[in-house]
């Protein structure tokens, strides 16, 4: 575990819309929505053969992911694939503190997603820290003492057969996915620790996963042939994964929904199987820790269809047990992006699961305002 300086961690916070010049511009078309899935499928893929794949000119696929951007609509990130521990946290609040609660603890840079949830839980936060010791200090000292915070409960991911950046739109034929190369993740997983140059690589593209090698390079201060062999080698360990995330009210599938179960310990990988393949799922993952250890995420295309996909799951996977079900009511947080009340984008905490999660948080809790488009990496 590596410790972390006031002056490493001075500003978390990088605006990245500014709400009220964008309010409004949620327009999206068929386009957008092929352009959006075309970088879900390659998230670093050449504007030409972007532009291959939609049939459009380069330059018009790159000013329309421009617009995109600046709106907060979509965006390609970057996140550690391990190794560290992830984790589950659900956290009853003060009724009169949600929202505040919810605020402070989307700007900790191992808090990667803070959600508002139905049911039994205020907030659902997914947090990444280096070791379970770690995650016991977070609970303790950063996470309980928070005003608001009235108790927690922790689950730990054992394994994860799916997750959020695995999500496609599925607005692209066979023709037009022909052109591009991979999601970024690797099939084979050789994870190894990261050293602090591949460590601040990954925090510059969890602000911007299309920034170039170029600027890269002279962020950290390295030649471009070394940043580009050493994000290759990275890419090809699983050590980091590149996703493309829309704000999801635009996306089609508006409601979230977690389906909390049991599972037999030996038919927990069949089960997922069967699950992954499912259009609406999002996230898929066996847990430990708590009294369910299967948990399952899909995006909707309405509310209605919550009784729908439990009747599905009943009828494809028997053996799951459902103990409970949450619907994500708002996220605050998801994978390092603050998100406003459309789901849009208006900033990046750059995700950091090696340094200590309590001195990160102590920080960032005092840091103050925003600063306008800087953030110390």
């Amino acid at each position: 575990m590596t410790s972390v300086t006031a002056s490493e961690l001075q500003d978390f916070v990088v605006n990245t819309v500014d709400s009220q010049e964008f309010a409004g511009r949620d327009d999206v078309d068929e386009i957008d929505l092929a352009l959006i899935n075309t970088l879900q499928l390659d998230p670093r893929a050449p504007w030409s053969t972007v532009g291959k794949a939609l049939g459009v000119d380069p330059v018009t696929a790159a000013r329309r992911w421009s617009r995109l951007v600046e709106a907060g609509i979509a965006w390609v990130t970057a996140h550690p694939g391990g190794p560290q521990i992830a984790a589950f946290i659900e956290i009853d609040c003060d009724a009169r503190r949600v929202q505040e609660t919810a605020a402070a603890l989307a700007r900790w840079p191992h808090v990667m997603t803070v959600e508002h949830t139905s049911g039994g839980r205020d907030l659902l936060l997914t947090v990444g820290v280096p070791d379970l010791t770690a995650l016991s200090r977070y609970v303790l000292d950063s996470i309980g003492p928070l005003d608001g915070v009235r108790a927690t409960r922790t689950h730990l991911v054992t394994r994860p057969y799916a997750v959020g950046g695995d999500w496609r739109l599925r607005s692209l034929d066979a023709e037009q996915r022909a052109h591009l190369g991979s999601s970024g993740r690797a099939g084979s997983r050789m994870l190894r620790p990261l050293d602090e140059t591949e460590r601040q690589l990954v925090r510059r593209l969890c602000v911007d996963g299309r920034t170039s090698l170029t600027d890269l390079a002279a962020g950290l201060g390295r030649s471009v042939s070394t940043v580009r062999r050493r994000l290759q080698t990275m890419v090809a360990s699983g050590s980091v994964v590149f996703r493309c995330d829309v704000a999801q009210p635009l996306s089609g599938w508006p409601v979230s929904l977690w389906v909390w179960g049991r599972v037999p310990a030996d038919e927990s990988e069949s089960i997922a199987r069967k699950l992954v393949t499912l259009p609406e799922t999002r996230a898929c993952m066996a847990m430990t820790g708590g009294s369910t250890n299967f948990l399952y995420c899909t995006w909707l295309r309405s509310l209605d269809n919550a009784q729908r996909l439990e009747q599905l799951l009943a009828e494809r996977t028997p053996s799951l047990r459902i103990v409970d079900r949450t619907v994500a009511l708002g996220f605050t947080k998801r994978m390092g992006r603050l998100l406003d009340s459309a789901g849009r984008s208006t900033g990046v905490v750059p995700m950091d699961v090696w340094s200590d999660p309590v001195e990160a948080a102590r920080l960032a809790t005092g840091h103050g305002a925003p600063t306008e488009r800087g953030v110390s990496l």
